[in-house]
Order: structure tokens, then C-alpha cells, then sequence
């Protein structure tokens, strides 16, 4: 059997002469394989390159990002640790105070007799308690330091509040100034001489001198009482109150409340006096106890 050819004719543009190209039927078959088996190379080469450069990019894109979340993290643990020492800082601050409120006589009044209870509300991981021991806090436990830190102040304020009003209707200021001429306790009768035990402070002041509430309250009895002549009681709360006799005028009333330094009366003679001067008591749960116990240090003068 014949081979089979195809001719080619190849007319050149500068020339007339013709040339002829004789190919094989197999030839022709081959260089169509070798031809669209090359396409479909270049094509795949032509994917798997644009692959790579997505690829390459999203690696960029990646690594920015990576850097990025690096950078945060730091910023992140430095903030924390700033946050960490801040809280820690306020805990010493709450603590110190805590030990003022604590130490306080007035707030202590009655404490120390009550149940013993207390306790956590966080419940903290061990992990977390370790990692805050070496000075690695994390979100969770500062966010328990936190609400510790808030539940913490908002108790030491309520401390406080109750600690300045328990102050507030506390004694503690001298009523009248002057200087005493008779002090609490047992002392001779100034008209008879006879020992007797004296129930308050005579405090020497001029006639119609300024009489102040030495705290917070209400006044309960303003009325002429026997040797205490004229005779003013306020009611401070928490069992103590406080009398003032021998008054030449009332200036408070009955039911009205007062502040600590608000004058209420004026000094006078009236009762079982010698001269004038301010006769002060200072009542808890209506037994008579010594004024000082109560007043600042420092006696008022003329």
C-alpha cells in the first residue's frame, strides 16, 4: 500500500517560482498532537502560574496581617499589665482605707459582735490566680478583679456614708465655749456642800451666750424642768441623746431637726444655778455618760 502525502505549495512574494512541501499523512497527525498537546501545556502552566500569584498573595496579605495581630498583641499585654497594676494600686488604696474604716472607733461600735461572713464572688481559676501571682493577668481575671474592685468600693463607700453620718450625729463638738467649772462624776454640792455624783459638765459662759448642737438630731423637750431650769433634749439617734438646763431662751423647737454647729439656745441661769454657764449632758440609751468621752480633746475658751 502507497504512502499517503499531502503537498504543500509555497508561492514567495518576491519570487515566481513555486515551491513545493511534500508531508506524510503521520507527520501532519503529529505536529496536530504535538500542537494541541502544547495548548493545553501552556494553558495548565498559565493557571498554575495565576494559582501561585493568588497564592503568593494571599501570603502577603497573611503576613501583614500576621505582623499586624503581633503588633496588637503587645499593645494588648502592655495595656493589661498597665490595667493590672492600675487595679492592684486601687486594691492598696481600698485596702489602706478599708483599715482606716476599720481602726475608726465610731464605725467600729457593735461590729465586732456581729456574725463572721464573707467571701469571694468570682469564682477564679487556678490557672488565673497563678498566671496574676507572676504578674500575667488575663482579660478574665481582671475582669474579676474588676467587679472585685467595684463590689470592694462600693462597700467601703457605704462604710464611709454610714461612717459620716454615725460622726454627724456623734457629740463631738463642744456646745458652748468656756471653760469647765464643774466636771462629771462626784463633786461637792455647790449650795450645801454634800458629796453628790454630777450627771454632765457645767460649762462657764457669758449670759445669753450662743448654745450649738454638738451633732445631728432632733429636738424631742424644750420645757422648764425643776432645777434644771429651762431644759432643751435632742435626740442624736443610736440611742444617745443630749441636755442642755439652765437656758435663758430656747431657740430650736420641739420636733425641729438640727445640724451639728446650728445654735439651738442661749445660755442663762434659770433652775438651781450660781451664775450663769451652760449645765451639758450627753445621755446612751438614757444613762448618763461623761460628755468627754465624746468631745474633741481641745476645751473650748471664753
Amino acid at each position: 500500500m502507497g504512502k499517503r502525502f499531502y503537498t504543500f505549495i509555497i508561492v514567495p512574494n518576491a519570487s515566481s517560482r513555486l515551491h513545493k512541501l511534500k508531508l506524510p499523512v503521520r507527520a501532519l497527525y503529529l505536529l496536530a498532537g504535538v500542537g494541541i498537546l502544547s495548548f493545553f501545556v501552556a494553558v495548565g502552566l498559565g493557571f498554575n502560574y495565576a494559582k501561585m500569584a493568588f497564592k503568593a498573595a494571599d501570603y502577603d496579605k497573611l503576613q501583614a496581617e500576621n505582623t499586624d495581630l503581633k503588633v496588637q498583641k503587645k499593645n494588648l499585654e502592655v495595656a493589661t499589665r498597665k490595667l493590672g497594676d492600675k487595679i492592684t494600686n486601687l486594691e492598696s488604696i481600698s485596702e489602706r482605707i478599708q483599715n482606716l474604716i476599720e481602726n475608726d472607733n465610731a464605725t467600729n461600735r457593735g461590729k465586732l459582735n456581729g456574725p463572721g461572713v464573707g467571701g469571694s464572688k468570682v469564682d477564679y481559676p487556678t490557672a488565673e490566680l497563678l498566671g496574676g501571682a507572676n504578674g500575667q493577668f488575663g482579660i478574665e481575671f481582671l475582669k474579676g478583679q474588676t467587679a472585685h474592685m467595684e463590689d470592694r468600693l462600693s462597700s467601703l463607700q457605704d462604710a464611709v456614708q454610714r461612717r459620716d453620718s454615725r460622726l454627724r450625729a456623734t457629740p463631738s463638738i463642744w456646745p458652748v465655749k468656756g471653760p469647765i467649772t464643774s466636771p462629771y462624776g462626784a463633786r461637792s454640792d455647790p449650795f450645801n456642800g454634800e458629796e453628790e455624783h454630777h450627771l454632765g459638765l457645767d460649762i462657764s459662759a457669758l449670759y445669753n451666750a450662743q448654745v450649738h448642737a454638738p451633732a445631728d438630731g432632733r429636738v424631742i423637750y424644750a420645757h422648764q424642768m425643776a432645777a434644771y431650769g429651762n431644759l432643751l433634749i435632742v435626740d442624736h439617734g443610736n440611742g444617745l441623746t443630749t441636755r442642755y438646763g439652765h437656758l435663758a431662751r430656747f431657740i430650736a423647737k420641739v420636733g425641729q431637726k438640727v445640724k451639728k454647729g446650728d445654735v439651738i439656745a442661749l445660755v442663762g441661769t434659770t433652775g438651781r444655778t450660781t451664775a450663769p454657764h451652760l449645765h451639758y449632758e450627753v445621755r446612751l440609751n438614757d444613762h448618763p455618760r461623761n460628755p468627754r468621752e465624746y468631745l474633741k480633746e481641745s476645751l473650748p475658751r471664753g
